[in-house]
């Protein structure tokens, strides 16, 4: 899909070390009140060393429960698996405002 990894305009990053999100990786149920403070911090740090991020896409399907917490905390547009799947839907649907 043309999608390089190395290309500087994108800023990767995982939560391995965000405390609590390492429950995924073992299985187990993630405590989202318990993570949701280490992924803003997480997401704080990225904004103040890249300054020029715009969007983020939580690309894990473990993720959606912290997109309300980043949208309010940094007025970013923040799509995950849930907004990405409800525009593709909406893409198909009829939309009754224009007939």
């Amino acid at each position: 899909c043309g999608f390089d990894v190395d290309d500087d305009r994108f800023v990767i990053r995982g939560c391995q070390d965000v405390p609590g999100f390492d429950a995924v990786a073992k299985g187990e149920k993630v405590d989202v009140e318990y993570v949701t403070p280490g992924i803003v911090k997480m997401v704080a740090g990225l904004l103040q060393t890249s300054p020029s991020i715009r969007a983020m896409l939580l690309e894990c399907t473990e993720l959606p429960p912290y997109s309300d917490a980043l949208r309010k905390e940094f007025d970013l547009p923040v799509f995950d698996v849930i907004t990405c799947a409800d525009f593709f839907i909406s893409a198909r649907k009829d939309n009754p405002r224009f007939g």
